[in-house]
């Protein structure tokens, strides 16, 4: 049974630090037993980043009718009608991020951002900055928190999360300059200033596979495969965190690796020269 004392130890041998600004990817399962659950967990975060540092993590919304109204599918009157509205102070997480995340978003003075599909929660003391705005179709790329991590010099951690899960790649996506992205369009609930239910439409970039290659079924996406990549050659922190194996990558190079990887392998073709 790990203590936090225990985590915050082995947190600190793999490279993070007091000031960190770190987006946290988690699965309780493959970390272990802990003394005190996914709270304590948190809590051994927040030591180790310590009250100058920053955590951060994609949460997004576990009532998204992201599939539901996906490129012009319709949801009925009556399913509108009963679908509850994006409030960022009580939506739920998606649990499919892990469980972790709901405690994040539970913990005191974290922040959430406004956008219902590509939530993101942050605690600590650049909580405000990092989430800042976050406009329906900016889900990943510019003017999101994404980019703020990023520009700020974040890390992000992986305990004992698959590698699939490093969503800072969708940073990468939308900045790469490539030929034929795949965009998506679909709709969500949001409360506007005077508190109604208004349906919106969203169209932002295919976070589920970026070029037609890289979204088929069964095979894996640029995200993961473009993490691999960065692991095997060798620049990111490795260890273990209670059981689990875990990784500490430097956010900036793991944006810029990923999107010189994917313009190296589907650049925009260039434009013949026209006097």
């Amino acid at each position: 049974m790990m203590t936090r004392r225990h985590l915050v130890h082995q947190l600190r041998g793999l490279g993070l630090r007091a000031g960190d600004l770190v987006m946290v990817h988690a699965s309780l399962k493959a970390l272990g037993p802990v003394e005190g659950g996914a709270a304590e967990v948190v809590r051994a975060l927040i030591d180790a980043v310590g009250p100058e540092g920053t955590l951060m993590a994609y949460v997004s919304w576990d009532r998204s009718p992201y599939e539901e109204t996906l490129n012009g599918t319709v949801l009925s009157e009556a399913a509108r009608a009963e679908w509850p509205a994006f409030d960022p102070l009580t939506a739920g997480t998606y649990r499919g991020f892990g469980l972790l995340n709901e405690f994040l978003r539970k913990a005191p003075g974290a922040v959430r951002s406004a956008h219902p599909d590509a939530s993101m929660v942050a605690v600590g003391a650049r909580a405000h900055e990092v989430i800042g705005e976050h406009r329906l179709g900016d889900a990943y790329g510019p003017g999101s928190p994404l980019e703020r991590l990023v520009s700020f010099g974040g890390k992000v951690l992986t305990l004992g999360a698959p590698l699939d899960a490093l969503t800072v790649l969708h940073y990468a996506e939308a900045i790469a300059e490539l030929a034929d992205k795949r965009r998506v369009t679909y709709e969500v609930p949001l409360l506007d200033a005077a508190g109604r239910k208004v349906w919106c439409r969203a169209e932002e970039l295919d976070s589920n596979g970026i070029l037609d290659c890289f979204a088929r079924e069964g095979e894996p996406d640029a995200v993961e495969t473009i993490a691999k990549a960065y692991v095997a050659d060798g620049r990111a922190l490795r260890g273990r965190v209670g059981a689990a194996q875990c990784y500490l990558l430097d956010a900036q190079d793991l944006v810029r690796f990923g999107k010189e990887w994917l313009e190296v392998r589907f650049a925009v073709p260039p434009r013949p020269y026209s006097p």
